[in-house]
């Protein structure tokens, strides 16, 4: 099966599920386009240590292609991912939008195979190929196959990503769908919510592009356009090969020397606006809408992907909203006080820029108090340390997800290839839980005094009074 767009395996579960079945397509705007659901990035598990499984083979081709190969015989299935910079966050204004489109048409052929002759490899083969964005940073290419089928499987995933075509018929039906999907987000109260929120947030930079922003690119984009891009992102020194399963690695690096490093490497891509927002003091924004409830979104500046802060704000995220039932949000606004019909929090580490949020639904006669009890949550992050129970459940809990999220050789591959592409090294994935434990109460309380300063908040619902 050919496919656009993934859900990254070991991912927590993305803001869709977050917000209780509320149909939150904008949580990563280039997702929506593309099929792709974002998530906060989860902390990684030790990846090594199973039966069967051996260290990580790291080798660095001439042209600056880096490959990564984990050896793991636990089962016959063998998953190769291609990692590369790409995204909102690299795109120029005008161009913000393209990548999605890239992605998208990328499997849809080749200068060998059209369309129906790629489904047709890849499904005679039982494996599956999908392209897609993971957020406004980076993208994939996914290849998941078996062991008998990974000689052929693979020259087909080579000829995927090294000779894409972008048909012009292909793109025009894309196009269509893809401006339909972006028309259609505005339709739901959330997804207003979280798209003022992040424009009033981020304000120009390429995290705030907005729906409305990516259609008026997209609906001018051209097969050039796309080949162009392609040009750019598809080059050796920026892609980090990840596969994870029943190899054979000495007969697979030669294979890939032999097939990728020919590739000439380019100019390294580099970020359209790297800086954080200036938030200087409390923001608000409020849409009207006759909804039957109101919906809230308050946020906050947050560690980057890479800060040495993140361990911390990733607990305070789980313990003030992130885990559930058991959460403090939960707790205090919807169990103790009744001021939430859902509440919970969002961590999103990105490259560049990053927030921590909470969203919140509400009865609109609750929305004052709600609103109080939120900023009053956050406050008393700053205000309180966290008592040692809520820590040890917090690490505890982290824990186990980690253990969960890298059971497949899909999920190892992409935390040890994602991170790698993003400058940590794929070591940081067995180094995490580490970190994590180091954690302490104080450091919470300094990450919250650091971070939890100013807040932008997003409404969305009836007209006081008229609900």
């Amino acid at each position: 099966m050919i496919g656009m767009g993934n859900e990254r395996p070991g991912n927590r579960p993305g803001l869709r599920r977050i917000l209780i079945g509320a149909a939150l397509a904008a949580c990563l705007l280039p997702a929506l386009a593309s099929g792709t659901i974002r998530a906060a990035a989860p902390g990684p598990a030790a990846a090594g240590g199973a039966e069967g499984v051996a260290p990580v083979i790291r080798r660095v081709l001439n042209n600056g292609l880096t490959v990564l190969v984990k050896p793991n015989s636990a089962n016959d299935v063998v998953a190769v991912k291609l990692f590369l910079r790409m995204g909102a966050f690299y795109e120029p204004p005008q161009q913000r939008g393209v990548s999605i489109m890239m992605q998208k048409l990328l499997t849809r052929g080749t200068t060998s195979r059209d369309a129906r002759q790629l489904d047709e490899a890849v499904e005679s083969l039982g494996a599956s190929i999908r392209a897609g964005l993971e957020g406004d940073d980076y993208g994939s290419v996914t290849l998941t196959t078996t062991v008998a089928g990974l000689e052929e499987s693979l020259a087909v995933f080579l000829d995927a990503i090294q000779h894409p075509t972008f048909p012009e018929s292909e793109l025009v039906k894309e196009r269509q769908m893809t401006l339909d999907r972006l028309s259609a987000s505005g339709d739901q109260p959330t997804t207003s919510a979280y798209v003022n929120y992040l424009r009033l947030f981020y304000g120009d930079l390429p995290y705030g592009t907005t729906p409305a922003d990516y259609a008026r690119v997209i609906a001018g984009l051209t097969r050039e356009d796309l080949l162009n891009w392609y040009r750019k992102v598809y080059i050796p020194n920026n892609m980090v090969l990840s596969i994870a399963g029943r190899v054979d690695p000495a007969q697979l690096l030669a294979r890939l020397e032999k097939t990728l490093g020919g590739l000439a490497a380019g100019a390294p891509l580099r970020p359209v606006e790297p800086t954080a927002p200036r938030i200087e003091q409390d923001r608000a924004t409020v849409l009207v809408r006759p909804t039957q409830a109101s919906f809230i979104i308050l946020g906050y500046p947050a560690p980057e992907l890479r800060s040495a802060d993140r361990p911390a704000m990733e607990l305070l995220h789980w313990i003030l909203g992130g885990s559930g039932m058991g959460s403090r949000l939960f707790t205090r606004l919807r169990d103790e006080r009744g001021l939430a019909y859902s509440v919970s929090t969002g961590y999103v580490p990105n490259e560049g820029p990053s927030q921590l949020f909470a969203f919140m639904a509400t009865a609109p006669a609750n929305l004052e108090a709600a609103k109080a009890g939120l900023i009053a949550e956050f406050q008393r992050m700053r205000d309180e340390p966290v008592t040692a129970a809520e820590l040890e459940s917090a690490k505890k809990a982290v824990r186990g997800s980690y253990l969960v999220q890298h059971e497949s050789n899909a999920a190892q591959g992409d935390f040890l290839g994602r991170y790698e592409l993003l400058g940590l090294g794929y070591r940081y994935d067995e180094q995490y839980p580490d970190r994590i434990d180091r954690v302490t109460a104080p450091d919470i309380q300094r990450v919250a005094r650091q971070y939890l300063t100013h807040y932008t908040l997003s409404v969305v619902g009836p007209e006081p009074g008229k609900e």
